[in-house]
């Protein structure tokens, strides 16, 4: 019987260890360093921002603690999600429409415009075009599904509903009815990350890593980043960690911090996947906490949730292992033909979110010289390609309408 390799992530597992090192060896940071903008963290963010910076002729470098892309971004189930991480009702309720609106349509031009990004660097990270299907998860849910439905239709956002027929053709599932999107695509976000990387180096971003940033010094035209090996000086540093970490513990009160489960099936057979409908379709669900699925193209499922507080480091892995199982049985109950079949992959991985469930992103007034990218929730992906536009117009000084409302002054 196939072993399930708890708390690896299936996008790293992918490549033997020689590759991995010779696709995304950088060098250590040592010595000393000047640069216009020095950006911590080499996720997502970071390294789109790092790329973004340097095709805009700015000396940037970049540094992070632990390799290139083998963090959060990795550990994730590699969504672009047109949406952010909350429904369009309940932005309405919190900004009112018209911010809604332009907030909603940030994200989309942000998820629309990463895969041509990719397409253009000519990045090799499985990209694929994937409609979603946000379905009801009971009767109770409907109604409120139905209004998130009409919310967007109104704000005229394309939007498509499923009746119950119409979902059990596409997905094989039951459910009373769902919103259908088009135009959302998932990736390798491990390849991703290198290949930003990459594009950054060329165009001559500086990339460090196994680097941990230890202290942070600001002065009055000028930040002092000092690793273990040597110091950076910059005109500004971009803090794009996600999460503010002990570097910056005043502002960790504005987050909070959960865990998110993932597993990822076998290859699954012929027979089996006949009984799955669609593998061209994102499903996520309205159960607390949500569900999430997609296919990889080697037949394999993944599927995550089971989200929860973080627990005690000692706890983890035996909370891994029951999340695990946890999420298999309720995947068997999605779709019965699963049952009995063991992930090959289980992993968990951060989920930091703000009390309004939208990132952070720009200066703060308690930092001069810094700008931030934290608190993406679950769309980090989309998000986070976003973060790096935003910041890169928040140092040019060209920022335009919507920056303001991701900003720490909402």
């Amino acid at each position: 019987m196939q072993k399930t390799r708890y708390g690896i992530s299936h996008w790293l597992d992918r490549y033997s260890e020689a590759r991995k090192v010779r696709n995304a060896r950088f060098p250590r940071h040592k010595g000393n360093l000047d640069l216009d903008v020095a950006i911590i963290g080499g996720g997502l963010t970071g390294c789109a921002t790092a790329q973004a910076f340097a095709a805009s002729g700015v000396r940037v470098g970049l540094v992070e603690s632990d390799r290139i892309g083998q963090g959060a971004s990795a550990n994730s189930t590699a969504f672009v999600m047109q949406e952010p991480d909350i429904d369009f009702q309940d932005l309405v309720a919190s900004f009112g429409l018209r911010a809604a609106r332009t907030i909603w349509e940030m994200t989309r031009r942000a998820a629309l415009d990463l895969p041509r990004v990719i397409r253009h660097l000519k990045i090799k990270c499985e990209l694929e075009s994937q409609d979603s299907v946000y379905l009801a998860s009971d009767k109770a849910a409907v109604k409120r599904l139905r209004q998130e439905f009409d919310a967007r239709r109104k704000a005229g956002f394309q939007v498509r509903w499923l009746t119950a027929d119409r979902v059990a053709r596409e997905t094989n599932l039951r459910a009373e009815g769902a919103i259908r999107v088009s135009g959302n695509t998932e990736v390798d976000p491990y390849r991703l990350c290198l290949g930003l990387a990459r594009s950054a180096a060329a165009r001559g971003a500086t990339i460090f890593e196994q680097s941990p940033v230890k202290r942070v010094r600001r002065f009055r035209n000028h930040v002092q980043l000092f690793t273990e090996r040597g110091r950076i000086t910059a005109g500004h540093v971009v803090v794009a960690l996600g999460d503010p970490t002990g570097l910056f513990k005043p502002l960790r009160r504005h987050f909070r911090h959960t865990h998110t489960y993932v597993v990822v099936t076998p290859p699954l057979g012929a027979k089996v996947r006949r009984e799955l409908g669609r593998r061209n379709t994102m499903i996520w669900d309205t159960q607390e906490p949500y569900h999430y699925l997609r296919w990889t193209r080697d037949d394999r499922i993944v599927f995550g949730g089971a989200d929860q507080a973080p627990t005690n480091p000692r706890r983890r892995k035996k909370v891994l292992i029951q999340r695990a199982g946890q999420l298999m049985y309720e995947l068997s109950t999605y779709y019965p033909v699963i049952s009995g079949i063991q992930p090959e992959y289980a992993w968990d991985g951060p989920i930091v979110n703000t009390p309004d469930g939208l990132p952070y992103i720009g200066p703060h007034r308690n930092f001069p010289r810094h700008l931030f990218a934290l608190g993406f929730g679950g769309n980090g992906l989309a998000l986070g390609f976003l973060s790096s536009r935003i910041l890169l117009r928040h140092y040019l000084d060209e920022p335009v309408k919507g920056d303001d409302l991701f900003a720490f002054s909402r």
